[in-house]
């Protein structure tokens, strides 16, 4: 997962604790369970804020059918913050699984949902066509070489059973006026205590290690730096890691 620069919040020192959600913004902000309702303006947010990456580059109404999958699933965590002054006004979201592999594992056996994931991609690159040409360059391609050189192991000891159930953290934004205000750190602390909550023993998140990332917040929330790597369009990404086993987080 890659953040934009300046979209979490730019957290001046060091974060022990996230802070609790009526001490954040005046007691202005409050953390609720993303509903339904809350998907378009989630999708735009994400579009917006969060324009790196293909899913994004698929357009709003695509990005909303990738969120619904999440809120449909029962091992899918969304959650809104809402500023309580504003008529309840989304001011950020977050949006990931309490266990990514039963999630994915649903989302592949859910034919429905894949379709209509599908046809609205194929819809939207049929209007992109530079969108298409990207996605067939750094993906297509590989997925498809890599899919003919592909050999079944007889174990995976190192697998998803042997690490436990993972949350991951696949997209977090914060809308511009709500910088430096706390509201980041305030779901990613809900996040992190539904997943657990939910079994999970280890949070993962990614972000690029540009200056459109968001390695600073991560590490100085706690979460562990793993490897970097080159994702598929060239970007250099690195995998965050928390700790959820035991009482307290990490």
């Amino acid at each position: 997962m890659r953040l934009p620069g300046g979209i979490v919040d730019d957290l001046r020192s060091d974060v022990v604790a996230p802070p609790p959600v009526d001490e954040v913004a005046a007691g202005r902000l409050l953390v609720r369970a993303a509903e339904h309702q809350d998907l378009a303006g989630m999708s735009r947010a994400h579009v917006d804020l969060l324009p790196i990456g293909l899913f994004p580059s698929l357009g709003a109404r695509f990005v909303r059918r990738w969120h619904r999958t999440y809120l449909n699933s029962r091992h899918g965590l969304g959650l809104v913050a809402v500023d309580a002054g504003s008529n309840g006004a989304v001011v950020g979201f977050v949006l990931g699984t309490s266990d990514q592999v039963a999630y994915a594992s649903g989302l592949a056996a859910d034919r429905r949902a894949l379709g209509s994931l599908a046809l609205t991609g194929l819809m939207a690159l049929a209007v992109r066509p530079r969108v298409a040409g990207r996605l067939l360059r750094s993906r297509v391609r590989p997925w498809t070489r890599r899919f003919l050189r592909r050999r079944v192991p007889a174990s995976a000891p190192d697998g998803p059973a042997a690490a436990g159930q993972v949350a991951v953290l696949s997209a977090l934004a914060v809308h511009p006026q709500w910088r430096r205000s706390g509201v980041g750190v305030a779901l990613v602390a809900h996040f992190l205590t539904s997943a657990r909550s939910a079994g999970a023993t280890r949070a993962e998140a990614e972000t690029s290690t540009g200056s459109h990332g968001a390695t600073s917040f991560y590490e100085r929330l706690g979460w562990a730096a793993g490897t970097a790597r080159y994702a598929p369009d060239g970007d250099v990404v690195r995998t965050y890691h928390r700790r959820l086993a035991g009482p307290r987080e990490g």
